[in-house]
C-alpha cells in the first residue's frame, strides 16, 4: 500500500470515528435538552446529518457525487432495481407494522439515516479512496469501513455480540453494492432514498427473515457489486492493453536498430 493510499484509508477511518463521536455527543446532550426515549434516535441522526452536510460542503463534493443530478440514464435506473427489490422484499407477504410514534416520524428518522450514511460513506469516504485506489479496492475498503462503523452498536444498544457482528457483515456487503453503484455512476441521491427505504422496511416489517436469507442477500449484494463494476474493469483492461501496445510500437525501431 502506498503512502497516499494509507493516508486515504486513515482519512476514511477518521471520518467514521468522528461520526461515532457525534453520536456519543448527541446521546449525552439530548437528555440535557429534555429529549428522551424514541426521540433520541431522531435527535442523534439530525446531528449526524449536520456533520455530513458540513463535510460534503467543506470538501465541495455536492456536484461530483451526483447529489444535484436529477437523471443519470436508463442503465443506472435499471441497476437500482436490485437494492430497491431487496428493500421491498421484506414487506412480503405480511406488510408493515405501525410502531409508535407512527410512520411519519419513522420515515423522517430513517431518511436522515440514509442521508447521513450515504453522504459520509459513499460520498466523502469513497470519493477520497477513489483518488488512490482502482475500482474494486476503493469500493471494498469503503464497504469494510461502512460495515465496521456498525460496531458502534456495542456502545449505543443492548444488542448481543452475534447480532451486532451479523449486522456488521450484512452492512459491509450492502455497502459494497451501493459503493459499486456510486463509483460507476456518481449518483448519490437515489441511494439515499433506497437506503432509507431499506431501513424502514427492515425495522417495521411484520416478517423477520432468518440467517439463511441474510446470508443469501449478502452473496447477492457482492455479486451485484462486481457486475456493476465489470464494465469499468473491462475498460481499464483495454486501456492497459492499448498503452502497452503503444509502448511496444515506440520501442520497436530501437529493437530493430539493435538487431
Amino acid at each position: 500500500m502506498t503512502g497516499l493510499q494509507m493516508r486515504d484509508v486513515s482519512f476514511g477511518l477518521i471520518v467514521h470515528v468522528a461520526r461515532f463521536a457525534v453520536i456519543l455527543f448527541g446521546l449525552w446532550l439530548a437528555p440535557l435538552l429534555g429529549v428522551t426515549g424514541w426521540y433520541l434516535g431522531l435527535f442523534v441522526n439530525v446531528l449526524c446529518a449536520v456533520y455530513a452536510v458540513v463535510l460534503v460542503t467543506y470538501l465541495k463534493l455536492w456536484k461530483s457525487i451526483g447529489f444535484l443530478t436529477l437523471w443519470r440514464g436508463r442503465s443506472s435506473l435499471l441497476l437500482l432495481a436490485v437494492p430497491f427489490a431487496e428493500a421491498v422484499f421484506r414487506v412480503v407477504p405480511n406488510g408493515l407494522t405501525d410502531q409508535p410514534p407512527g410512520f411519519g416520524l419513522w420515515t423522517l428518522t430513517l431518511l436522515l439515516v440514509g442521508f447521513n450514511e450515504e453522504l459520509i460513506s459513499r460520498g466523502v469516504v469513497l470519493s477520497r479512496l477513489s483518488r488512490s485506489f482502482t475500482a474494486i479496492p476503493a469500493v471494498a475498503v469503503t464497504a469494510a469501513l461502512f460495515g465496521l462503523q456498525h460496531l458502534s452498536a456495542f456502545a449505543t444498544t443492548d444488542r448481543g455480540t452475534y447480532d451486532v457482528l451479523t449486522n456488521v457483515l450484512a452492512s459491509a456487503t450492502y455497502g459494497f453494492a451501493l459503493a459499486a453503484f456510486q463509483y460507476r455512476f456518481s449518483w448519490i441521491w437515489p441511494l439515499i432514498v433506497i437506503h432509507g427505504l431499506a431501513d424502514f422496511t427492515s425495522i417495521l416489517a411484520r416478517t423477520s427473515y432468518g440467517d439463511l436469507v441474510v446470508a443469501v442477500t449478502c452473496v447477492i449484494f457482492l455479486i451485484y457489486g462486481l457486475v456493476v463494476l465489470r464494465p469499468l474493469a473491462r475498460r481499464a483492461t483495454r486501456a492497459r492493453a492499448s498503452s502497452e501496445g503503444r509502448n511496444g510500437s515506440a520501442r520497436k525501431p530501437d529493437d530493430q536498430r539493435a538487431r
